[in-house]
């Protein structure tokens, strides 16, 4: 079952890739992009287009907000932005405040609140709509406020530990089994052993993106066939934390379980990679696809080779000129006493 619900999201991401954003993954899409803004704002104004929709409701054109409460992105509170596109179908009130969430110029969403407080947020319809309940618990899980943390820390190095459970409120204590997903192989493997692996292996914090295999093979879905997952479990057998690796090192908070498709949050090393398949089962490491190293990313290359100074090129072109007419004189000279003789 869960393979299949699997391959289902996946044949859904596939066809999602030619679409700015899928309506369903707009909580997803607001966590994964870096460049996504989620904040609670004023309407300081509505502008509305000169015709009337279907519902009886005028198409809202601009949307002046004035953001009260930053939670993702660059966000800056008490300064006014104006937003178009906006892709909601609740009618803003002016002066009112509500959840927004933009991903880019084409994506512009809002939320209605019926309650909050410091600690948490009640989304009006989240009993009714799957995606607004999932946006709701990411918000009062503290999973956007870990999403921030990481946009700013782009380029830093964390153990795979800390990646995974090593956090102030989080502990392994309650991890009573660590088991390792590949390939339709399943691996219960040594706890001890895993736990001092995590603690010296160093993921890097990178900028979201899809993965390398799903870019360069947009129609197929190998990409996910060859993901490492973690999964760590209590007493009970009930999934406390987990992660997933691509064969190319691709680190994301991701299990089966999940709807969003894994993406590119971290990167880990080739070898850290290796390390970690050889904590699985001599006869499950051979039938593994051995893990690669991302391409060198085109654009940190040169584009042409360094140009030669301009002073200096141009005095080898005179240079080089003055030498063939010197020569050419000289041959010439030779030539006329010749004919003399």
């Amino acid at each position: 079952m869960k393979k299949l619900i699997c391959l289902l999201s996946i044949l859904v991401f596939m066809l999602s890739l030619s679409i700015s954003v899928f309506a369903g993954d707009v909580p997803e899409s607001l966590l994964s992009e870096d460049g996504a803004k989620v904040f609670i704002g004023r309407v300081d104004n509505v502008k509305l287009k000169g015709n009337i929709s279907f519902s009886s409701q005028a198409e809202i054109d601009t949307v002046d907000v004035i953001p009260t409460v930053k939670i993702k992105g660059e966000v800056e509170i008490g300064k006014k932005e104006t937003y178009t596109r906006y892709d909601s179908v609740l009618m803003l009130e002016k002066g009112k405040e509500y959840l927004f969430g933009y991903i880019d110029e084409n994506n512009f969403y809002a939320y209605e609140i019926k309650s909050r407080d410091e600690k948490s947020i009640k989304l009006v319809d989240s009993d009714k709509y799957d995606m607004t309940k999932r946006l709701e618990d990411y918000l009062n899980e503290g999973v956007f406020a870990r999403a921030e943390q990481e946009r700013s820390t782009i380029g830093n190095q964390i153990s795979f530990a800390e990646f995974l459970y090593k956090k102030p409120s989080l502990s392994s204590s309650c991890v009573e089994k660590v088991s390792l997903r590949i390939q339709d192989n399943v691996c219960v493997i040594d706890k001890d052993k895993f736990f001092e692996l995590a603690e010296d292996i160093m993921v890097t914090n990178v900028k979201n993106d899809i993965l390398y295999e799903t870019k360069q093979n947009p129609n197929s879905t190998d990409a996910y066939k060859t993901v490492l997952y973690i999964e760590l479990l209590d007493a009970s057998d009930q999934l406390v934390y987990y992660g997933a690796v691509s064969r190319f090192g691709e680190v994301d908070y991701n299990a089966l379980f999940m709807s969003r498709l894994m993406a590119k949050d971290y990167e880990m090393k080739t070898e850290d990679l290796s390390k970690l398949y050889s904590l699985l089962p001599a006869d499950v490491q051979k039938g593994i696809v051995a893990p690669e190293s991302l391409p060198v990313s085109t654009e940190t290359l040169p584009l042409e080779l360094p140009a030669v100074p301009k002073k200096k090129y141009i005095g080898w072109v005179i240079g080089g000129v003055v030498v063939v007419f010197l020569i050419a004189f000289t041959i010439g000279i030779v030539i006329r006493k010749k004919k003399q003789r």
